[in-house]
């Protein structure tokens, strides 16, 4: 009965290496700094004070999409069986790129056609920890716009390592498919500086698990 079910389970996953046996890949779409902050309270801590007509925070990258590609290792064996997670967020608009490594854990229910999962991980990014100060003295004038271009358009970070907690919902479709509603958030906590002022992205991922 063991080799029997040591046979199928080779025959499983004989369409790729052992090693990626049970691992996924996938590729989404989110809404850039969506209007969706459910961390929004204790991740922004101690903003500096507006300028009359100034924004700050992820409002400023707003109205645009990132394309989202995701690496997931087979369930590691310790600990709830993390799975092993590397993203790259691509911006579409222009805006900032991310990418990321970090831990999921995942709980099924329903036979496993529905999940949840949780993540941490740490990230960097091509954006700016700090935009340039648009109001500094003895700037020309063409200075001055360029400045004010980025800041009204570019998200201050306030580091140029964030973390990246995340959640998301899964329905399986089928055994090597499943669909995903995400969300992905961005910021450092306070930790780093005190400007912080986080970014959300929400959307949806088509999940491909490898070797079934």
């Amino acid at each position: 009965m063991a080799l029997a079910s040591t046979s199928a389970t080779a025959q499983d996953y004989s369409d790729v290496p052992a090693f990626l046996a049970g691992s996924e890949i996938a590729v989404g779409v989110l809404e850039h700094a969506a209007n969706f902050h459910p961390l929004s309270g204790r991740m922004t801590l101690d903003m500096p004070t507006r300028r009359i007509g100034e924004i700050y925070g992820a409002e400023k990258e707003n109205c645009t999409a990132d394309v989202q590609f995701t690496y997931r290792s087979p369930p590691l064996h310790f600990f709830l069986k993390p799975r092993l997670t590397a993203k790259v967020q691509v911006s579409t608009g222009g805006r900032t790129n991310f990418a990321s490594f970090g831990e999921e854990w995942r709980q099924d229910t329903l036979h496993g056609w529905l999940y949840g999962q949780a993540g941490i991980g740490v990230t960097v990014h091509d954006g700016y920890s700090f935009t340039p100060e648009p109001y500094a003295r003895d700037l020309t004038a063409s200075e001055v716009h360029r400045r004010r271009q980025i800041s009204s358009r570019r998200t201050s970070f306030g580091s140029p390592v964030l973390f990246n907690p995340n959640a998301s919902i899964g329905v399986r479709v089928s055994e090597r498919w499943a669909v995903e509603a995400s969300w992905e958030h961005f910021s450092h906590a306070g930790l780093f500086s005190k400007r912080n002022p986080g970014i959300d992205n929400i959307g949806l991922r088509l999940v491909r698990t490898l070797g079934r």
